[in-house]
């Protein structure tokens, strides 16, 4: 349920903010290309649902990875508990990790010591979340480090293919 919540808060701010310029431009428009407002509302559905699917994916990505962890150390965590993780981590990763990765690659620049930095960084976080919805320190720990590592080797094979693209 808490799922589908996340989904649906995501797709009523993106489909008010694309309203609102969908509808703005259309105003402007000349009087013979004006569409309808049903059809602006149709329009603004369709743009509202790539946001939607985009934030669904990385919450199931995250969701994936901690249930991952979970089976693998059999930390015996419930659904919902995993679920509130996930939609913490994803919070955590829009809000403030861009923030703390800009900082980080300024003072060390985009190496191996950046990248176990922003690793390191992310166990803290991740710790201090499980511990914030009541996990005991042992799980916490085990789920900070198993996603953090399993989001940094997803951003490091993306890298690198990334790279692989660019010399093709």
């Amino acid at each position: 349920m808490k799922i589908v919540v996340s989904f649906v808060t995501v797709f009523i701010i993106s489909f008010l903010l694309i309203f609102k310029l969908v509808y703005n431009g259309n105003k402007q428009e000349p009087e013979g290309e004006k569409i309808g407002f049903f059809m602006v509302i149709f329009v603004t559905v369709m743009l509202a649902l790539l946001p939607t699917a985009a934030v669904g994916l990385m919450l199931f990505l995250l969701l994936g990875s901690a249930n991952a962890v979970n089976m693998i150390f059999s930390l015996n965590l419930s659904v919902d508990q995993l679920v509130v993780l996930a939609i913490c981590f994803l919070v955590y990763s829009f809000i403030i990790e861009s923030i703390i990765e800009i900082i980080v690659k300024y003072i060390l620049g985009e190496n191996v010591f950046y990248h176990s930095t922003v690793l390191l960084i992310r166990i803290g976080v991740f710790y201090v979340i499980g511990k914030g919805i009541g996990l005991n320190p042992k799980v916490s720990f085990f789920i900070a480090a198993g996603v953090a590592i399993m989001i940094l080797l997803i951003e490091t094979l993306y890298n690198w293919r990334e790279k692989i693209n660019k010399r093709i």
